[in-house]
């Protein structure tokens, strides 16, 4: 099934979405319960129904820029600090693709009703 991000719920597996990138953050590194350290990414996504953030891991974090269109393969959903948020996982992909019908980063920008998913 594909998604979109209004469709988007806190425990959805398997997603299928096609997203574009609007905002990158800052690559970090944290350290997880098992005490290993991983560098993370917060990725600011969207599509015409809404935005949502996608976390990206290690080696992930260096595959996207600004502007990108990706399609998000066998994705998961979950709440972190009471928002959802999108994630690839380690069963999950991802690849860029190209689409002249999806909004622009730009068109996604400027669009009124485009909200955060909560």
């Amino acid at each position: 099934m594909l998604y979109t991000v209004r469709g988007l719920r806190g425990d959805a597996r398997g997603v299928f979405i096609r997203v574009r990138v609007v905002s990158k953050g800052e690559v970090r590194t944290v350290t997880t319960k098992d005490g290993a350290e991983h560098r993370v990414v917060d990725v600011y996504v969207g599509d015409r129904t809404g935005g949502i953030t996608l976390s990206l891991w290690d080696e992930q974090t260096e595959q996207v820029v600004d502007g990108d269109l990706i399609d998000i393969e066998n994705g998961y959903v979950n709440r972190f600090r009471g928002r959802l948020r999108l994630n690839v996982g380690k069963y999950g992909r991802f690849e860029q693709v190209e689409e002249e019908d999806f909004p622009s980063r730009d068109e996604l920008l400027t669009r009124r009703r485009w909200k955060r998913n909560r």
